[in-house]
């Protein structure tokens, strides 16, 4: 049984008109970045041209989860008026964004400044989802995982220096991954 005071990063999300909604409680992690990649993804090849992403619940995001919505604000971005908003931001999560250069291709907004067509579907809990993060195989976590940080490589090139070393652990790690389980290639 799960300890009843530990809270786990989570992702909910819901689809209304052309705007999916994702609503992020504790962290953006590495942990709901499958996930949310994945959602993103659907949403978008079902006709999706804006995605909120909602950090009111959101006490922190790490590097592979930036990397993942950097990806799906490029693939909005490839299409004709696709946008990523950043939502309900604290100064914290803002500071993330501006570090890595999210905010470039996102259109971050602070907490208390989200744009009224958005909240009812935001204020509505009960509309959404919860998303499962599901079980990964090592292979398929450090591709997604190598992904997420090749993105932030094309968002910033001062995004270099920083994850050097981290895309040289995970390209081995896909490698050796994949050595491992050539079936699964």
């Amino acid at each position: 049984m799960a300890d009843s005071n530990k809270t786990e990063d989570q992702l909910f999300v819901a689809v209304h008109r052309d705007t999916a909604f994702i609503r992020v409680r504790e962290r953006g992690s590495f942990k709901v970045s499958k996930p949310l990649k994945n959602f993103g993804a659907a949403a978008i090849d079902q006709g999706v041209r804006r995605i909120v992403v909602d950090l009111a619940e959101c006490i922190g995001m790490d590097s592979t989860f930036m990397g993942v919505l950097a990806g799906i604000a490029f693939r909005l971005r490839a299409m004709k008026n696709g946008e990523l908003y950043i939502v309900n931001l604290s100064a914290r999560t803002r500071g993330l964004l501006a570090t890595l250069g999210l905010d470039q291709v996102a259109k971050p907004c602070m907490s208390g400044s989200t744009p009224e067509e958005f909240k009812p579907i935001l204020e509505a809990a009960n509309r959404m989802t919860a998303m499962e993060a599901g079980e990964e195989t090592r292979k398929d976590t450090a591709e997604m995982m190598l992904e997420a940080h090749e993105n932030l490589v094309e968002l910033s090139p001062d995004n270099l220096p920083r994850f050097k070393d981290v895309l040289t652990f995970l390209r081995q790690d896909v490698h050796k991954a994949r050595e491992d389980d050539p079936e699964k290639t």
